[in-house]
């Protein structure tokens, strides 16, 4: 039964990571003319790949009741310190930060149409097929 919803799982906690990155890229959008402001960043996608398997490394169950789940990754805000791109020492590229919005806002928009399918299969499995 459990398996049932692992997707369901692994989709929601790709919309917290989503949700997240927009709420940081919003706030990069934000702070573009604050002197020494440095910009952050969400990372979510390649741990939850490298925990899938995905990436050539496994989960390891060590019990036959251990749950397969991505519940213990949880989205990253990481600053980054190592670059500046003006004098007053912002590194907040506003062109970058508003593309990976459209490209966060593409991506989320895509994880609620998954959602909302595997919703509509778990309605269909309880309804018996009608």
């Amino acid at each position: 039964m459990l398996k049932l919803f692992s997707h369901s799982d692994i989709l929601n906690k790709a919309l917290d990571a989503s949700w997240l990155r927009n709420e940081v890229i919003a706030n990069n959008i934000s702070n573009v003319d604050t002197p020494n402001f440095k910009s952050s960043r969400v990372e979510f996608e390649t741990e939850l790949k490298k925990a899938m398997g995905t990436d050539g490394i496994n989960m390891k169950k060590t019990r036959d009741k251990h749950i397969d789940s991505c519940s213990s990754y949880e989205p990253k805000v990481v600053q980054n310190n190592e670059t500046t791109v003006r004098m007053d020492g912002n590194n907040v590229d506003i062109e970058s930060e508003q593309l990976n919005m459209v490209k966060n806002t593409i991506y989320y928009n895509a994880l609620i149409q998954k959602t909302n399918e595997e919703f509509g299969r778990l309605e269909v499995a309880i309804n018996g097929g009608k």
